[in-house]
């Protein structure tokens, strides 16, 4: 799903599960759309703090509605990281990397065991617009407040002047 809620604000959801003959997405638009930003950007930084920012914001929504609080994950925070690093580098947001992969393949790829992957995206001005906007949207809502995730790895990538992408990458 795609929504453009402001001139600088770009936020874009996938939730995969298991099947039979692989993952589907369950509530998604097209995974291979690739929607341009209006930068590039390779002087970006990670941001630790925005992160825990992120994480807590999310927990708090999920507490607030008697779910569990999210586990942060190491592993699913350093795919979540790499993809918004490659997203500003090149100036695009997807769920799908340069390279073909989608969110499931890229944490799996890493060795992480997990059964279902969600992935919200956001491009903003800011992480209180990223969060207010993701939770303004229904299926972003939806994917925040799922009740079967436990793990998040959250990416923020901070690029100063041109604003922050978040990934939030799910999983349980």
């Amino acid at each position: 799903m795609l929504r453009v809620l402001s001139a600088g604000l770009l936020i874009l959801m996938l939730v995969l599960v298991p099947e039979a003959l692989g993952p589907r997405p369950i509530v998604a638009g097209t995974p291979a759309v690739v929607y341009p930003l209006p930068v590039r950007a390779t002087d970006v930084q990670t941001s630790w703090d925005l992160e825990v920012t992120v994480l807590n914001l999310i927990n708090n929504e999920r507490v607030a509605v008697g779910l569990a609080p999210l586990m942060p994950h190491a592993t699913i925070r350093s795919v979540a990281r790499a993809h918004g690093r490659e997203m500003f580098a090149w100036g695009y947001l997807s769920h799908v990397s340069r390279s073909g992969l989608g969110p499931q393949q890229r944490v799996l790829a890493r060795g992480v065991r997990v059964r279902v992957v969600g992935e919200n995206l956001a491009y903003a001005s800011g992480i209180r617009e990223a969060h207010e906007a993701l939770m303004a949207s229904e299926a972003h809502r939806q994917n925040i407040l799922l009740p079967q995730y436990q793990l998040v790895g959250i990416g923020v990538i901070d690029g100063g002047p041109y604003g922050v992408i978040v990934v939030q990458n799910f999983g349980n």
